[in-house]
């Protein structure tokens, strides 16, 4: 007879990640005029830092995104080969905290501008510039996510292109590729690519 090998978690964590989940399914049940985009997506990103903490009881702390070896180099080889202009430090510290900080049911990058500016240490403007950099190399894209009562186009939300990184099964990870153009990391000068 052979034993089986499982974790410990504490019941006190089993209940509390129990809960989050279960709020975060109710929570997908409220119609989207009762519950703004904004407010949706800050609550789900508060639940699955819950249900995926990053504690030493996590098999994998956090969650886990799935990143091939070759799409890496590419994607570094690429932030390399940026003028100095485009500040390729300051884009590759941006492209490692996206991999650190992505929501695993929808690739969402779940740092704020603010919070990014921090990390990176640059100014909250500087951020736009830096993940607009990564949005044309094609590493991630952007979404404008309206919030209640303020005018203007949005808070702009970023999530990584799935032909980059993914999490979740190789099936949710094809059906999303499919749907998104794989990046085409060409080398930019100025803020125009050279084709």
């Amino acid at each position: 007879m052979v034993a089986r090998v499982v974790r410990f978690v504490p019941q006190r964590d089993r209940i509390t990640r129990d809960a989050a989940a279960k709020l975060a399914e109710q929570l997908r049940l409220f119609p989207e005029d009762q519950v703004p985009a904004a407010a949706r997506a800050q609550i789900l990103n508060a639940l699955q830092r819950v249900t995926h903490p990053d504690t030493e009881h996590s098999i994998w702390p956090g969650g886990f995104s799935m990143l091939s070896r070759v799409q890496t180099a590419a994607v570094w080889d690429a932030i390399r080969a940026l003028p100095s202009a485009d500040r390729p430090n300051q884009v590759r510290h941006a492209f490692d905290l996206v991999l650190l900080n992505l929501r695993q049911d929808t690739g969402e990058v779940m740092l704020s501008r603010a919070q990014l500016a921090e990390k990176i240490g640059c100014a909250p403007r500087s951020v736009s510039t830096i993940m607009g950099t990564l949005e044309r190399m094609g590493v991630i894209r952007r979404e404008r996510r309206r919030i209640e009562g303020v005018q203007g186009r949005g808070e702009a939300v970023y999530f990584i292109n799935p032909h980059v990184a993914w999490n979740g099964s190789l099936e949710v990870r094809k059906e999303e590729a499919a749907e998104v153009p794989p990046p085409l990391l060409t080398l930019m000068e100025g803020g125009l690519s050279k084709a």
